[in-house]
């Protein structure tokens, strides 16, 4: 069960309808639900302002602070459970880091989709620093989402490290009895990775926490691995879509993209990710 959710932005204009459906999702869990502000410094840190400008700085930056936590709190004034509001400024490069530092605090991080940023590159960054670093899953909803109960999820299974570690993180999220659609997209029947039959292992395994398994074999042909998946979880009427992120290595996830950073660059579904 969450008990313990944190939610991750950088203003309180444009992430005004994320804060009410995360709102909603930790009020359906019944968990602490937090808000934490990424401020970045909006002066260029390579230019070094006079020593006797450092004072006009720093006053700047802290209006601008106090502006965006004012817009914050008028967000959650009608919030039907308590909401703790925090802030944290500094240099882009630290703020890169300090969803990861959140997360290893909280069950579970959530993000709003990229129009909920004003700094699209600091959302991206700050949910690659969480998920590169380990800290725990963050669930990525959309603006049009209305989570709040799971009881319905489609799990991308290709039976990786990180795909068993999206099935455990799932269990918590889910209601009792829930329906799990699992999904191995291009599976081949493997000793060391898929077995004999791709996906029949894990929906044992999750049948055996009380869960309704059905197992799903697609194929990619002239889609993407995230299309399909995609596809599919819209297709289903699932209420999310859970995949192990960044399965393989960094570099090759950079330069020829992959599941995680196709899914992250236009999410349309609520996506819970783990590593």
């Amino acid at each position: 069960m969450l008990k313990d959710i944190v939610a991750i932005v950088d203003n309180g204009d444009k992430s005004a309808a994320f804060v009410q459906h995360a709102i909603g999702f930790a009020k359906a869990q019944d968990a602490h639900f937090a808000i934490t502000l990424l401020t970045d410094i909006f002066w260029d840190p390579a230019i070094l302002p006079p020593y006797e400008a450092y004072s006009g700085v720093f006053e700047e930056i802290e209006a601008e602070q106090s502006r965006r936590i004012a817009a914050v709190k008028t967000l959650i004034e009608h919030a039907p459970i308590p909401v703790e509001v925090r802030a944290v400024t500094d240099a882009p490069a630290y703020l890169n880091g300090a969803a990861s530092v959140e997360g290893r605090y909280a069950d579970m991080l959530l993000v709003g989709g990229s129009s909920a940023f004003e700094n699209a590159r600091l959302r991206s960054r700050s949910v690659e620093a969480a998920l590169m670093s380990s800290t725990g899953p963050i669930l990525i909803l959309p603006d049009d989402s209305h989570l709040e109960r799971v009881r319905h999820a489609v799990l991308g299974w290709d039976a990786s490290p990180e795909a068993r570690r999206a099935a455990k993180d799932l269990l918590a999220v889910l209601d009792p009895g829930a329906h799990i659609d699992i999904v191995a997209v291009d599976a081949q029947p493997s000793e060391t990775g898929h077995g004999p039959s791709p996906g029949t292992d894990i929906a044992r395994h999750l049948a055996r926490h009380g869960f309704e398994v059905e197992v799903h074999q697609q194929s990619s042909v002239g889609r993407t691995v995230s299309d399909a998946l995609e596809e599919f979880t819209r297709s289903s009427g699932a209420d999310l879509l859970a995949i192990g992120a960044f399965a393989h290595s960094r570099v090759r996830d950079i330069f020829l993209g992959g599941v995680t950073r196709h899914l992250l660059q236009d999410v349309r579904i609520p996506l819970l990710l783990s590593r």
